[in-house]
């Protein structure tokens, strides 16, 4: 979004309507404040408590803001979201309701209960203590208010059914019902809702990628469900920083970069508490996306477009005639780096793109790629959850639900940017005192003209005055991000833009491979399947998969791995203990770097799926990560440039909570190696128990990697072919026998490469 009134908080706003009920429609259930659940977001480096009501971080209580993660180090006390209307009560009184949840300084009823935003029921699971977040299905309800059964037991994704679209999400939904303070009722029919009649479904968002792994994403989609229009609307953001510590925030020091479009504190003496820790680092807040006024005749965002709006339920008209419907060209070209060129009316920022029709016969068939032409559901061939062709599959024209198009498209909307910024000590404005804020939200300066201040910081960020009428939904966000200074947060920022820029899509990395491990003498034995190796990536329309990486540590957060170091001398990538990747020519470094530091892609060794590692010592706990990754992406332009991704990896996440309990997801595992007990025999084979028969000049070693299974006097045999009558040519093959059981196929008819390990068979 280009801007001049914006502040980078990653603070995102969408503009829907009522009539995308895919999206976000009306819940008849209402919040209550008892349905308050707490989670954490640990899915890249930084590590937070939430609230489902919309608040991130909660001094005292850590992780708040924690960065990175396993450090101990925090740097936000609290994160709140504000909707704040001018209507007129039952009196005939004018009033400033303003909605909001957070830790302290809000407004309560006379038995101090919350007026504010409480969570609905529906969206998590009643039997746990924490809000549905993507990796753990558990804390899903069994359906979802907000779609139809076909969504039971999957993730309410935004971009499809089931679609998970970053490494970790969580999705909840809470509204104002419960602020009981004004003789006013949003809905005349209702009189039992309270309020502004406001709903707000909210989705987090944390990409593990090496490029976006210090940032986390808050996206709110705020629906006015009453029948009460307001002509005068704001939505904001409260946040209190704590640089340093959640005793160490008064001297905190805040400012804006009109380069970098972000608000962002540091600490004044770069000493963190407890301990005195240094060198602290610093934190922003990046706005990428305001609501959209569709009806002013201005061109808000300054894109060459004119009141545009996504919340469209058709493509609309085909228009192929010169300048397709840009009001600006000079404006169009400089906001998105290409030319007009004919498109569907209502993809506006024409990015939709359709399938390609490779033989020419006026229809999609199954072997050309779809792009963007998937249909409702988002969901498009080898995709998770795939059903088959739905509405709009394949027909040539944008529908809703498809990516590049409608709610999911944030250029299809006329943001009006941030149009208020303002700098504190925490406690100046109260968030209890509705005309005081009104006020400073109405008169708040421009982010060039704020200046800095040294104090316990807080800083308001506000967009409007917009009209917000029933039925509507206008969308806002915000991103935190955490750097080592401020070279480290330009960098960061580019790539926040990035994320925002593709409407919050990312290369997505393969699967998580299931691992297995197994203790022994002097060793630990790792074991894992093939799923991760059919991963597609429907962001990239490729199944690229690259290969396996094996990380250990003696501490659960991998920092001791985390040793490869950027141009600057950053911390930037994970050294692994081994690493198999395809035999397909993709090896070495990849071309594209981070800041100097390139991934190394592997060198066409070849996939294993068992691993024994003996550089361990009996008696201690050791950490270990199975991450799989893919090629990432290279893009040389005409001019001769080279642009793309770096290979991203799989999260590889093991939680420890406050009573050091340990929780390893399926491709992590926790091991001590240890002797056996007295009289234990270990397996045995000797050399000369290996019989070799025939013409074959290979060799073959055999290990045995979980010797509980291994069978006694069992013999095997181990029969090698190929597909072609002289053997001089084609794939050879192998089969293993199980002799001693009747000559049992084991193993049958597997490629032979120039190295090969073979699946775990009895033991070995």
């Amino acid at each position: 979004m280009k801007s001049k009134n914006i502040v980078i908080i990653a603070i995102l706003f969408l503009l829907l309507s009522s009539s995308v009920l895919a999206q976000h429609q009306a819940d008849a259930n209402v919040g209550d404040t008892k349905n308050r659940r707490q989670g954490i977001m640990d899915g890249n480096l930084v590590r937070t408590i939430f609230i489902n009501w919309g608040e991130i971080a909660h001094w005292p209580d850590q992780p708040s803001g924690e960065w990175p993660k396993g450090s101990g180090h925090s740097y936000v006390d609290g994160v709140a979201l504000i909707v704040q209307a001018r209507t007129i009560d039952e009196d005939g009184n004018v009033i400033y309701p303003l909605e909001t949840s957070y830790r302290e300084f809000i407004d309560t009823g006379p038995n101090d209960e919350l007026w504010g935003w409480g969570p609905l029921p529906g969206y998590f699971n009643p039997r746990g203590d924490q809000p549905a977040i993507s990796d753990d299905s558990f804390s899903w309800p069994q359906s979802w208010p907000d779609k139809s059964s076909e969504w039971d037991g999957l993730w309410n994704g935004a971009y499809g059914l089931g679609v998970i679209n970053a490494d970790l999400e969580s999705y909840f939904v809470f509204d104002d019902d419960p602020d009981e303070e004004w003789n006013f009722y949003p809905d005349k029919s209702d009189t039992n809702r309270r309020g502004l009649g406001l709903e707000v479904a909210t989705r987090l968002y944390q990409w593990h990628q090496v490029l976006a792994e210090d940032v986390i994403f808050a996206i709110y989609y705020i629906l006015n469900e009453g029948q009460t229009r307001y002509d005068s609307t704001y939505y904001a953001f409260y946040i209190d920083w704590g640089i340093g510590g959640t005793d160490d925030s008064s001297d905190d020091t805040g400012d804006y970069d009109l380069y970098l479009d972000i608000a962002y504190a540091w600490d004044w003496d770069g000493f963190g508490t407890p301990g005195r820790w240094s060198p602290v680092g610093v934190s922003g807040f990046a706005f990428l996306e305001s609501p959209g006024i569709e009806y002013d005749g201005r061109d808000n965002d300054e894109d060459g477009l004119t009141d545009e709006r996504n919340d469209d339920t058709d493509a609309g008209s085909y228009i192929s005639t010169y300048p397709y419907g840009v009001t600006d060209i000079d404006d169009f070209i400089e906001h998105f780096g290409r030319e007009p060129q004919p498109h569907y009316e209502n993809d506006e920022d024409m990015d939709w793109r359709g399938y390609e029709d490779l033989n020419e016969d006026g229809e999609w068939n199954d072997n050309e790629p779809l792009h963007d032409d998937v249909g409702k559901d988002g969901l498009g061939p080898f995709m998770d959850n795939y059903p088959g062709p739905d509405e709009g599959e394949g027909d040539g024209e944008p529908t809703p639900g498809e990516p590049n198009f409608s709610y999911l498209d944030k250029d299809e909307s006329d943001q009006i940017g941030l149009t208020g910024f303002r700098i504190f000590p925490v406690h100046k404005y109260e968030l209890w005192y509705e005309k005081q804020n009104w006020r400073v939200f109405v008169a708040a300066p421009n982010p060039e003209d704020a200046g800095q201040v040294t104090a316990n910081l807080g800083m308001f960020f506000s967009s409007g005055p917009f009209i917000l009428n029933p039925g509507q939904t206008k969308n806002y966000s915000m991103a935190l991000i955490f750097a080592e200074d401020e070279i480290d947060l330009s960098k960061t920022k580019k790539t926040v833009q990035q994320i925002y820029d593709a409407d919050y899509r990312f290369a997505k990395p393969p699967d998580k491979p299931k691992l297995t491990t197994i203790p022994g003498d002097g060793k630990v034995t790792l074991i894992w399947d093939t799923s991760a190796e059919n991963s597609f990536d429907p962001f990239m329309q490729e199944f690229d998969f690259e290969g396996y990486r094996i990380y250990r540590s003696t501490e659960p957060e991998f920092m001791e791995s985390r040793i490869i170091t950027d141009a600057y001398g950053r911390l930037t990538f994970r050294k692994p203990i081994v690493q198999y990747d395809l035999k397909d020519n993709i090896k070495g470094l990849h071309p594209i770097d981070v800041e100097g530091v390139k991934f190394n892609l592997g060198e066409d060794t070849g996939l294993r799926h068992v691993y024994i590692d003996t550089d361990v010592q009996n008696g201690q706990t050791y950490y270990y990560a199975l991450v799989s990754y893919d090629y990432g992406l290279v893009d040389t332009s005409a001019a001769g440039t080279m642009e793309g991704l770096t290979p991203a990896e799989c999260p590889s996440v093991i939680k420890v909570d406050v009573a050091g309990n340990i929780e390893v997801d399926v491709n992590t595992a926790v091991v001590m190696p240890n002797p056996p007990p007295a009289g234990y025999i270990n397996a045995d084979l000797k050399d000369d128990e290996i019989i070799h028969e025939g013409v074959g000049t290979g060799s073959m070693t055999i290990d045995f990697v979980i010797e509980v299974s291994v069978r006694d006097n069992h013999k095997y045999t181990v029969v090698f072919d190929d597909t072609v009558l002289f053997h001089d040519k084609g794939i050879p093959f192998y089969s293993v026998y199980d002799i001693t059981a009747d000559s049992l196929l084991l193993l049958d008819h597997l490629p032979v490469y120039e190295e090969t390990q073979t699946p775990p068979f009895d033991g070995v």
